[in-house]
């Protein structure tokens, strides 16, 4: 976050080279603030439509959102073929321009395929990769540290850690997390989903200090108590990016007040959209009534909403506060 944070929100990003960092590399702070991650659209056909790619891409850069993320559990990256994946790659950092960053998903299921995947988000033109584990019969930190050794080790830009264990199936400690960044100079930052995220904030800055920034995810849903614990901003598909940004400038500038009420408002709507299994379909939904996409499918078997979850949102929709202008 930028230098004049206030005091209630330290700066957890690094401002001088770690200790820890080789000589050639520098701590890269530009992921600050919100990240819009986004969906794949498919199209009627369930087909990919790489179109409405740029609407998306163009809503994260106008709402002012410092990136996008691509490919990750809520693009259903685990549901794509790999010439899928590299179009869509492609799509998305054609639409960025250089106007905001690209994180890239990378998670894979063996350390072979997350160093090839790496090695793609570098050559296409990725910012950072951000890496989950891939799931393990018998997960344990000495197998769990080679994986993400091997991506540090070619790895020419910066890692996301994610910490999505609802997802991955792994549980990763605070402490685990501490040594991923020491000794992997790449792993400057975290995104934590493992609830309760405003504890495990506190713990893991106890330890990594300003050599790592953290970001929330689960739609916003604990954004303010996030921010406010230190956390650097948010990776998520929350279809309404402006509130978040809205969130995140009120914090910078010290109103608290303003900020908590901007998110109580909003609660209701974040409370439906992050139902697990269908929150993806709503978020989807949500984006298309906006005109962010043309359709809302989903890739079987990723789960779609029922005609009275729509009207259920239609109804909420309808009843949302003044979008924030940011």
């Amino acid at each position: 976050m930028p230098n004049h944070m206030p005091n209630h929100m330290p700066n957890h990003m690094p401002n001088h080279m770690p200790n820890h960092m080789e000589d050639d590399l520098t701590a890269d702070t530009s992921l600050n603030g919100i990240h819009f991650m986004l969906p794949t659209p498919f199209d009627g056909n369930g087909e990919v439509d790489l179109a409405p790619l740029k609407r998306l891409v163009d809503c994260a850069a106008d709402t002012g959102c410092t990136g996008v993320v691509v490919l990750g559990v809520m693009g259903e990256a685990h549901r794509l073929a790999d010439d899928e994946r590299l179009a869509v790659l492609d799509a998305v950092v054609a639409a960025a321009d250089g106007r905001i960053t690209v994180t890239v998903g990378v998670s894979s299921e063996s350390n072979a395929l997350v160093a090839r995947r790496t090695k793609d988000a570098q050559e296409h033109g990725g910012t950072a990769v951000m890496v989950s584990p891939g799931r393990m019969a018998k997960p344990n930190d000495a197998v769990l540290y080679r994986y993400f050794e091997t991506v540090q080790s070619v790895a020419t830009i910066g890692i996301v850690v994610q910490d999505h264990p609802s997802e991955s199936g792994v549980n990763m400690s605070p402490a685990f997390i501490a040594r991923l960044n020491a000794e992997l100079p790449r792993a400057q930052y975290l995104k934590l989903e493992d609830p309760p995220t405003p504890p495990k904030i506190t713990q893991v800055l106890a330890l990594t200090g300003d050599n790592m920034a953290i970001f929330g995810g689960l739609g916003g849903s604990f954004l303010f108590e996030e921010l406010r614990r230190g956390g650097s901003g948010t990776m998520t598909g929350f279809a309404y990016p402006e509130v978040l940004v809205a969130l995140y400038r009120l914090l910078e500038a010290g109103d608290v007040t303003g900020a908590r009420k901007l998110f109580y408002d909003w609660v209701p709507y974040i409370r439906y959209e992050n139902q697990p299994g269908i929150g993806l379909s709503i978020r989807k939904y949500s984006m298309m009534k906006r005109g962010l996409m043309d359709t809302f499918g989903t890739r079987p078997p990723s789960p779609a909403i029922d005609k009275p979850t729509q009207e259920e949102l239609d109804d909420i929709l309808a009843s949302l506060p003044e979008i924030p202008t940011v």
